[in-house]
């Protein structure tokens, strides 16, 4: 799938953090298992429900706020909940009697959800936190309901401060004698009650007493969710089969032409099925996400090409929802850090170059040209620091020389820029040592000079790896590398095992302040990166052989990335409190 863009010439980092302020691993499906009662309560199966994390996030990160009545139409999702739908409508009855049965067993499933007082959710949220009021769980069963081909509306009772729902029935529901059956009209429609909270075992015209004589202000269903980005996973009396989808990075096969940036995202996955939807999501701030969409082949892979925009921070994730017996996967999450954000159209003078830009913005151009310095900056305290990744190192543009009278479209001109101008366009890892157990990790560009000079930290105390020689683009390496009191490594392997790179210093290592390891040294490669960690170490490591990759156990890390967790989750939770207690507020509560 192709975003137009008209951006190129950028410095694109990737980096996956796990296990240090943000985990990016993998997270598990969320899964449940329901009491799924049909044929009007005569027969019982078991529900298998599975949602993908990036389903649940994306709904988070969509509002939450409403003004009126009608807007609580816009919480209804029917497309994520279809399969649920699906999977309770194969075991109903076919007859006049069918839609009765279907609405009261989707009823009988949302009175599992334990009843809490909380603030306005979408159904994917309410199944994932297993908890929910009276509007919270009547969305749901909207969701659901409609999902099912049932029409349906919201029923909204203003003064006893409740909601439950409505269902068009093509005739009355059956009853007790003694409690007939409540419904009202809308539209020249009759529509039974429908009561979704757990309080009793309600059936499809059944009203609450505690409703009394109240007329409920009826809300339509007009804007509900046309589409969802993905959709739950659903089977009866049946676990879900765990499922699997990889992400991968590289140049485009096509070649780049000016005005672009491209870098192709792809993956499997697995079991390899084709024409399965994919959904890739892209984040600035991993609050609300973006969806884009595609189709697997027939060998079970898909493909996206990415355009860049803008110069920031991006976080992508691809999503499959699963198919009939497997559970639906996330891959993990990237995040994407560009730099230079426009092509450089240039055509040099004996003592400057121009590039083609709006009138007025040579200092802006100057200043993205010399391009973002740190990526990554960490404070970290221990008796040592670690650093290990996977890369690969990708083209991502080109720099477009003008010989003689460039064609100057509509509100540009030709902007003048020195030719010893400064770029930041030199990748590397950085460890410093700061004595006493204190250190600092950065991932960031530098210049030319930067590079040579490398010392300006600690003078004459520095070691640098040049690992860019050694690397061939759209190729996954592996790096490694520590800076303690009592050893100093770095090294870079191919993606067999085989090092490719290497120094070690033990006997100087209390004397050398700082390390550095350059894996890329233009502005038109991009570096995508995963898996990289950044850990202090509470024992030594065992001798290096140059030879062969070392290794590390996981359990001699000490706790001090765990505490600022803690610590950053605290803070976080205090301003989710005081954010969403504001919204609740301002948001019509029922």
């Amino acid at each position: 799938m192709h975003f137009s863009l008209q951006e190129t010439s950028i410095l694109l980092i990737t980096i996956l953090l796990t296990g240090l302020i943000t985990p990016f691993s993998i997270a598990a499906n969320y899964d449940f298992t329901y009491n799924c009662t049909v044929q009007f309560g005569l027969n019982d199966h078991k529900l298998y429900v599975s949602i993908p994390p990036s389903l649940y996030t994306y709904y988070q990160g969509k509002t939450h706020t409403i003004t009126d009545e009608s807007q609580y139409s816009n919480f209804v999702t029917p497309t994520a909940v279809a399969p649920i739908a699906q999977s309770i409508r194969n075991l109903t009855s076919k007859d006049t009697y069918g839609d009765e049965e279907f609405a009261n067993s989707v009823l009988a499933l949302v009175q599992q959800i334990p009843y809490v007082e909380i603030d306005i959710k979408y159904p994917i949220e309410t199944i994932v936190d297993n908890k929910g009021d009276c509007d919270t769980v009547s969305l749901l069963a909207a969701s659901i309901l409609i999902a099912g081909d049932l029409d349906v509306v919201l029923l909204y009772y203003k003064e006893a401060a409740h909601m439950n729902i409505g269902i068009h029935l093509s005739s009355a529901p059956s009853s007790l004698w003694w409690t007939p059956p409540t419904s009202y009209e809308y539209k020249g429609k009759e529509y039974w009650v429908a009561e979704c909270t757990p309080k009793a075992q309600w059936r499809v015209g059944d009203q609450p007493d505690s409703l009394g004589e109240e007329r409920p202000i009826i809300i339509p269903i007009n804007n509900c969710e046309k589409s969802s980005p993905a959709k739950i996973a659903s089977e009866i009396d049946r676990p879900l089969t765990p499922s699997s989808i990889s992400i991968d990075f590289s140049s485009p096969l096509s070649n780049i032409e000016y005005g672009e940036s491209n870098i192709a995202i792809s993956g499997f996955i697995s079991p390899a099925y084709r024409a399965e939807d994919v959904t890739m999501y892209l984040s600035r701030d991993r609050v609300a996400w973006d969806v884009f969409g595609t189709e697997t082949r027939d060998d079970g892979e898909y493909s996206f090409e990415w355009n860049f925009t803008t110069t920031g921070i991006y976080y992508i994730q691809t999503s499959w929802s699963g198919t009939a017996g497997y559970a639906g996967a996330d891959s993990e999450i990237i995040t994407v850090f560009i730099g230079f954000p426009k092509s450089t159209v240039q055509f040099e003078s004996p003592n400057y170059i121009y590039i083609l830009g709006n009138p007025g913005a040579a200092t802006y151009e100057l200043r993205i040209r010399q391009g973002i310095e740190d990526f990554l900056n960490f404070n970290l305290e221990g008796p040592g620091v670690t650093i290990t990744g996977e890369f690969i190192v990708m083209k991502s543009g080109e720099t477009v020389s003008i010989k003689g009278k460039p064609e100057v479209q509509l509100g540009e001109q030709p902007l003048r820029l020195p030719l010893n101008i400064v770029k930041n366009d030199q990748f590397c890892f950085i460890l410093q040592n700061y004595g006493q157990g204190n250190y600092k990790v950065h991932v960031k560009a530098i210049d030319d000079y930067a590079v040579s000079q490398i010392q300006e930290f600690h003078k004459d105390k520095t070691v640098l790896l040049n690992a860019s020689g050694s690397i061939s683009e759209n190729t996954w390496y592996k790096i490694q590398a520590k800076l303690s009191e009592t050893e100093i490594y770095a090294q870079l392997f191919d993606a067999e095992g085989a090092v490719l790179e290497s120094l070690s210093i033990r006997n100087e290592a209390a004397s050398i302040g700082e390390i550095g390891i350059l894996v890329a040294n233009n502005t038109n490669k991009a570096v995508a990166f995963k898996n990289l960690k950044i850990e202090t170490m509470n024992q030594p490591l065992q001798p290096i052989d140059r030879n062969t990759s070392p290794t590390i156990n996981a359990e001699a890390f000490i706790p001090y990335a765990n505490w600022a967790i803690v610590a950053i989750s605290a803070l976080t939770a205090v301003f989710y409190t005081w954010k969403k207690e504001k919204t609740r507020k301002l948001a019509l509560k029922i």
